[in-house]
C-alpha cells in the first residue's frame, strides 16, 4: 500500500506544477491564488509535502477545474 501512496503523491506534485505553468504563475503568485505559501508551493512540487482533499478542491474551483483532470495522465 505504501507503495501507491508515493506514487500518487508524486503524480499529483507534477500535476500541481503542470497546472502553475499552464496558468503561467510564478510559484508566488499560484500560491497567492491559493492562499498558502510560496514554500508550501515549492514543497507540494517537490513531493515533500502531501496534497490535502481541501487543497486539490480549492485548486479545482480557483482554476475551473474537473476533478476528474486531476486523475488524468
Amino acid at each position: 500500500m505504501q507503495n501507491y501512496e508515493v506514487m500518487y503523491h508524486k503524480f499529483f506534485s507534477k500535476k500541481i506544477r503542470e497546472i502553475r505553468k499552464a496558468n503561467k504563475l510564478s510559484q508566488e503568485k499560484f500560491a497567492e491564488k491559493l492562499d498558502c505559501s510560496r514554500e508550501f508551493i515549492s514543497r507540494l512540487e517537490n513531493n515533500k509535502e502531501k496534497l490535502s482533499l481541501r487543497l486539490l478542491l480549492k485548486l479545482a474551483h480557483v482554476f475551473n477545474i474537473n476533478l476528474k483532470e486531476f486523475f488524468e495522465k
